[in-house]
């Protein structure tokens, strides 16, 4: 009975652990090069800093490499929150 609860408190913790990531969503890296794989999938991988790396992983499995045009969107400023009445 003891050894089950411990078990539950430690599964809590490691659930509470997991769930409470503080990295934000918009953190990811863009990266200027993209991989089309010569298959019939149609994957897209765009992970590559130049053009040489990304000629470099399709040279033995086929495919072609593409500039990324869509670079990720630009930081806005932060605004002030401040109260606004709910009526005007």
């Amino acid at each position: 009975m003891r050894t089950m609860r411990l078990m539950l408190i430690a599964l809590a913790g490691a659930i509470v652990a997991l769930a409470g990531d503080v990295r934000p969503g918009a953190a990811r890296q863009w990266y200027p090069w993209c991989a089309m794989y010569a298959d019939r999938s149609g994957i897209t991988a765009c992970g590559f800093d130049t053009f040489e790396q990304c000629l470099e992983t399709v040279r033995g499995i086929g495919g072609s490499c593409i500039h990324n045009w869509y670079p990720p969107p630009a930081a806005r400023p932060r605004h002030e929150r401040y109260w606004r009445p709910f009526y005007r």
